[in-house]
Order: structure tokens, then C-alpha cells, then sequence
């Protein structure tokens, strides 16, 4: 366990929303503390990123299957991420703006990531990012780019990183709906696995339908839980993304 600058000499930080500049751009994250929360112990810490197009509304709810508040409230710090005008990749625009949109947003959590540490007591062995969609691939990025991210748990994502540009290996959950199966979800899925040093082959892990690969490094299981839908975040994904999450806390 590695307790952040926050545990000694943090002022804290409000529930709620946080906004600043940043390259010209006014730009927002919503903090919600866990139950108890103090600075007397390091707490995990979990981002969680809207698809495109969303809004930090789609996990800061209190009800249904992206309840994660719920999930997360007596375990971890939880902040929930805003992309630039709502898009992690802005489709509309051209290919060859994507990377430099990918530098933007490292940037961006480079600067929410240094506040929660110095501000708040974290466990710095355990910093997590999840997310659907466009949130889930831009996970991805931040699993591969950053190498404070311990796992990552996704649905429904696709590569948006340069492959070697990769300087860390998390571990991974990754889910994709049966009605959603495309080549780039598979290969964002395989990535992991390959990465990890993981089989092909799996056997069955809590909860169903999940697949935990066979013979990944030891510190980076991948899970995968296809489950019978379209592109949607599955009614046990908010469970299992702490339950797999929380089995790596040291």
C-alpha cells in the first residue's frame, strides 16, 4: 500500500462538482466521498467515464444497474470524469485530430489525478478507471498510458490508443454484449488478454457468464463477461467491476 501526499498534509475536498481551466477550457469532474470517509487511512479510488456523447449523469445515479454509488459508498473514492464536449473521440471530426484530443484528456486527468492525491488520503497501489462505451475505450488509454492504474473494467469498448505507446499492463474486466460482438471489440478484449501473458483458453469465475482467462501473470487477471444484449452497461456489471477491483487492493 502506497498512502498519497493527501493522508499527511491534504485540506480535503468537497462532495460534489469540481471545475478549473485547463488549456483554455473550463473543465468538470464530480467527487463522491465514501461513507466515513477520513484521512486517517489511504482509500481506493476509482474513475468512472461516460461513453460519448454522455454526461457524468450516466454513472452519478443512485438507482439501477450504473448505480456504482451505491456499489462504491462504504469502499472507495469515486470520481466521475466529463470528457471535452461530452466525446472522449469526437467522430465528427478527423482522424488525424484523434491523438492530439488523447494527449488533451491525459492531460486533464494527470491534473485531477494530482489533486485527489495531494488533497485527499489514497491508496495509491489502488487507482482504478472504468466505463462504457467511449468511457470504457478511453480506460483503455489511461490502463495503457498511465502507470498508476492498477485495472481497469470496461463494456463495450474499442481501441483508441497506439499500441506502443503502452507503458503499463493493468489488469482487466472487460464485458461486450453478445448483440455487440464486432472485430474491434474483440481486439480491444484480446489486447488485454495478450498483454497480460493470458491464454485463449478460460473457466468460469463469479458471477455468470463470466470467463477468467487461464494463466495470466499473476498481479493482472483479465475477466471476460459476454453477456446476451446489445451495447448496454449488464445488470451485473456494477457488482462485479468492485468485485474484481477490490480483490486487487494490497
Amino acid at each position: 500500500m502506497t498512502s498519497s501526499a493527501g493522508c499527511d498534509n491534504g485540506s480535503g475536498l468537497s462532495e460534489g462538482e469540481h471545475t478549473f481551466m485547463l488549456e483554455g477550457l473550463s473543465r468538470r469532474y464530480v467527487l463522491r466521498l465514501p461513507n466515513g470517509y477520513s484521512a486517517d487511512k489511504p482509500w481506493p479510488l476509482v474513475l468512472a467515464l461516460h461513453g460519448n456523447g454522455g454526461s457524468t449523469d450516466y454513472w452519478d445515479g443512485t438507482s439501477g444497474a450504473r448505480n456504482i454509488r451505491g456499489v462504491l459508498a462504504d469502499d472507495a473514492v469515486l470520481i466521475i470524469a466529463a470528457a471535452i464536449d461530452h466525446q472522449w473521440r469526437d467522430y465528427s471530426m478527423p482522424s488525424n485530430t484523434w491523438p492530439a484530443r488523447i494527449e488533451q484528456e491525459l492531460h486533464y486527468f494527470e491534473t485531477v489525478l494530482t489533486e485527489a492525491k495531494n488533497e485527499l488520503c489514497i491508496n495509491e497501489a489502488a487507482i482504478f478507471s472504468m466505463g462504457f462505451s467511449g468511457g470504457g475505450s478511453f480506460s483503455g488509454v489511461l490502463g495503457c498510458r498511465r502507470s498508476d492504474i492498477r485495472a481497469i473494467a470496461v463494456g463495450g469498448a474499442v481501441i483508441y490508443f497506439d499500441e506502443t505507446n503502452c507503458i503499463n499492463t493493468p489488469a482487466a474486466w472487460i464485458t461486450i454484449g453478445t448483440k455487440e460482438l464486432s472485430p474491434a471489440r474483440e481486439a480491444y478484449r484480446d489486447f488485454f488478454r495478450d498483454r497480460a501473458s493470458c491464454m485463449a483458453t478460460s473457466a468460469d469465475t463469479p458471477p455468470m457468464p463470466c470467463q477468467a482467462y487461464d494463466n495470466c501473470d499473476a498481479a493482472t487477471p483479465v475477466h471476460y463477461c459476454q453477456h446476451p444484449d446489445g451495447h448496454i452497461w449488464p445488470d451485473f456489471g456494477s457488482e462485479a467491476m468492485w468485485s474484481f477491483f477490490s480483490a486487487l487492493i494490497p
